[in-house]
């Protein structure tokens, strides 16, 4: 178990910077996430650390020590791929004893190791089987037990369950996050999969172009994104044009224009000017009756039936959509396609970003 420090990191591809100036601390024992779409430069980041590649500026810390030219196998690192890299014609015994017979552990040793990692992950029965027969999901427990069996300092893990099923992979994510806190084993975690890192992290690290956008709990994540960047990629947010303005400078209430509806929030950053509107599709209330609390209109584009609730694409009357989330309460509340509604946009429970949403002008405070 190990702190890893970085101190202004940046990995270039010609002349990309696929890591832009990463300077930021894991701690010992958590279980930090990597997430951000395709191109964001997560893997590198990962394949950094791991010494697949070394960066061309910053350094990387292990605890006290710069691993900058340490080879990977010095790194004291188990690693868990995508697409498992497992040996097809060795058995699962032989799959997890790999690590172990190239550090010439000793028979007796092996033996006992091997079977407790594949106890761990639920598969000490299957000791002699052949990984080519065995199920995705399988295979990636084979593959995680060769990486916990050489007892890592640090477990740094790639997309690990992109190619199982949705149902597997939550059952996966679970094991996994239940194993890492067993173990209390420093684990660094990439995924794209926005709800896989919120399910299973203690910290998340948002990535774009390169860039660390925001480092925070899960929670903090997804309440108080710290730009639209964020606020878009995690979850589902609405985004409304609207006009800022203070009385002086001196005061922090302010009133926000939306659809020339004035509503005034208070605690903000002085601004005035444009700004954007950000809602999550839970917090927005829909209801067929006119009332002072729902004073927006609009009208149902889609309805799509999600099980546990219903989502809406609701046309406001300024030409935007937003997206709203209702819980299902029976087959005749629920809204029809082309129905007029009265929307309620909660302001208190949003994010309000300056123009270009770099900056947080507002956000919902909690009680």
């Amino acid at each position: 178990m190990i702190k890893v420090d970085f101190q202004h990191v940046t990995k270039y591809f010609g002349e990309n910077k696929a890591v832009n100036d990463a300077h930021f601390t894991i701690q010992e024992g958590e279980f930090f996430t990597l997430l951000g779409p395709s191109g964001c430069g997560k893997t590198t980041l990962l394949r950094t650390i791991a010494g697949f590649y070394k960066q061309e500026e910053g350094n990387i810390y292990f605890g006290d020590r710069l691993i900058n030219d340490v080879p990977t196998y010095d790194r004291n690192i188990g690693m868990v791929f995508q697409n498992y890299a497992i040996f097809p014609h060795l058995s699962v015994f032989d799959n997890v004893a790999y690590g172990l017979r190239a550090r010439k552990v000793s028979k007796k040793e092996m033996e006992s190791r091997v079977m407790e990692a594949l106890e761990m992950v639920e598969l000490s029965h299957l000791r002699d089987r052949i990984p080519s027969n065995m199920s995705g999901g399988q295979q990636q427990r084979i593959a995680l037990a060769r990486a916990i069996v050489i007892r890592p300092a640090l477990l740094l893990m790639d997309e690990p369950l992109s190619n199982l099923d949705a149902k597997l992979r939550v059952k996966m994510r679970t094991d996994i996050r239940k194993l890492q806190k067993e173990l209390n084993i420093t684990t660094i975690y990439v995924t794209h999969d926005q709800e896989e890192a919120l399910a299973v992290s203690d910290r998340i690290a948002v990535l774009s172009e390169g860039k660390v956008q925001q480092i925070a709990s899960p929670q903090e994540i997804y309440l108080y994104p710290q730009n639209q960047v964020v606020a878009n990629f995690i979850g589902t947010s609405n985004f409304v044009e609207g006009y800022l303005k203070f009385g002086s400078s001196q005061d922090t209430n302010g009133t926000l224009s939306l659809m020339e509806h004035n509503i005034h929030l208070p605690k903000l950053k002085f601004y005035t000017g444009k700004v954007l509107f950000s809602i999550r599709p839970e917090k927005i209330r829909i209801q067929a009756e006119p009332s002072e609390s729902f004073p927006f209109k609009g009208t149902v584009e889609t309805v799509t039936f999600l099980g546990d609730k219903v989502s809406y694409m609701i046309k406001l009357s300024n030409g935007q959509t937003v997206e709203a989330h209702a819980h299902l309460q029976s087959i005749s509340s629920i809204f029809r396609e082309k129905q007029a509604v009265n929307v309620d946009l909660q302001p208190h429970q949003s994010v309000v970003f300056n123009e270009n949403g770099q900056e947080v002008i507002y956000h919902a405070v909690e009680g």
